[in-house]
């Protein structure tokens, strides 16, 4: 035990430091990309072009990232359970170096070409929660411990996204001014990769023991997957977070379009609202997930957030004409699914076996990247009938999630 609490010391700050750039490097694309590949100024698409087909090609460069993740995050996860966490984490790091820093000279150069190969090859490396949360997993015994560090990566995740929104919002005002370098975010989280490179070689002790016969085979891994997803408990709670990532992930990624739709809200005005909903997820994470650890455990946490959350959706239909009333209740449901992240994945990892924690979780990664893939599918889908839909479809796949959760057998 005291040689675990060293352990903790020692990695904990590169484990929270290692997903705060990994969020900020997925998120900080978001509020350049539309301005950089549909404004007449920038030429990365050439002029030529017709406006629905940069808007298409923008969608596919920025589908390449969770295209690449579902691929990556499976491998990833087994290759840390064979050779461990601290090479895996040395790898995926390097990865995303080389992708951050491809990706800004490609923006930088105007060459569209290297920046889908920057986008898949971070894509494909984005691996780090995995790691984080299967070295957390290692470390850990006890449930409520357990369950207050996922709150805490929770909290450093959700601030990496905050200051990537801030970091495109002052871009985007530089660019007013005349002097806007949209590659600058990449080549930052380029850096500071580097910097978490150092931290993670000098002071993250392996915390998984590894076997002699911890080798890595791939097809033993997706046998593994299998034999895994057969388990009752472990494949409940895929299916049930697929369901709870398509929901949310979909609710997210049409906000902005819903109040310019439905409120409109300026582009100015907008970012502010994803930076507030940041900083409610930091707080669900930070205080009230060790506060529901106390009284519930992580599976009831999770069915109760998600019916709280499919209620919060359906209610943000109510108020067509007060923005106020919206914004109360999205944040609500910001709130619940913050829940809802943790404590689903506090409870696959209290299922899993030590040996397989990496790939698990890995699997996880797929499946989530996966719904973020469909989730924009089903929602234009929706949105092309009555955009005032979009959040009755959410609350849909909210309910369908907490009616597929299988309570009993994980208490």
């Amino acid at each position: 035990m005291i040689f675990q609490k060293s352990i903790w010391r020692f990695s904990f700050f590169p484990i929270l430091f290692t997903y705060f750039i990994d969020s900020f490097g997925q998120a900080v694309i978001f509020p350049i990309f539309t301005s950089l590949l549909l404004k007449p100024q920038f030429q990365l698409l050439g002029s030529e072009l017709e406006f629905i087909h940069k808007t298409a090609l923008l969608i596919g460069l920025t589908a390449a990232f969770p295209l690449a993740r579902m691929l990556g995050a499976p491998i990833i996860g087994e290759l840390s359970d064979s050779i461990g966490r601290k090479k895996a984490f040395m790898m995926t790091i390097s990865g995303g170096i080389v992708g951050y820093f491809l990706s800004g000279w490609a923006i930088h150069s105007e060459e569209l070409v290297f920046l889908w190969l920057g986008r898949i090859i971070s894509g494909f490396f984005a691996g780090n929660l995995t790691l984080c949360l299967a070295a957390i997993s290692d470390i850990t015994s006890s449930k409520e411990e357990r369950i207050r560090n996922f709150g805490i990566v929770g909290t450093i995740g959700s601030l990496g996204l905050v200051f990537a929104i801030l970091s495109g919002t002052l871009l985007t005002t530089i660019d007013l001014n005349g002097s806007y370098h949209p590659e600058l975010p990449l080549l930052i989280a380029g850096f500071l990769s580097c910097v978490n490179f150092l931290l993670i070689f000098f002071f993250f002790k392996e915390s998984r023991t590894i076997m002699p016969w911890d080798k890595f085979d791939i097809l033993r891994g997706f046998k593994n997957i299998y034999e895994a997803v057969k388990s009752t408990k472990i494949g409940n709670i895929f299916f049930v977070y697929f369901f709870f990532t398509l929901s949310w992930s979909t609710s997210i990624q049409f906000l902005s379009t819903y109040l310019v739709d439905t409120y409109q809200l300026s582009a100015v005005e907008i970012p502010y609202v994803f930076i507030y909903s940041g900083l409610l997820w930091a707080f669900a994470n930070f205080v009230i997930i060790p506060f529901c650890a106390k009284y519930f455990s992580p599976v009831k946490t999770l069915f109760f957030g998600l019916l709280a959350l499919t209620i919060f959706l359906l209610l943000t239909l109510l108020p067509k004409h007060s923005f106020t009333l919206f914004l109360i209740y999205f944040s609500i449901a910001a709130l619940c699914a913050a829940l809802c992240w943790t404590s689903g994945l506090v409870t696959l990892s209290l299922q899993s076996p030590r040996s397989m924690l990496g790939t698990l979780f890995g699997v996880n990664q797929s499946i989530v990247a996966l719904a973020f893939i469909l989730g924009p599918l089903a929602g234009e889908i929706i949105t092309h009938f009555d955009f005032h839909l979009l959040y009755l479809l959410t609350a849909i796949f909210s309910l369908i999630a907490a009616l597929s959760l299988k309570r009993k057998q994980y208490e």
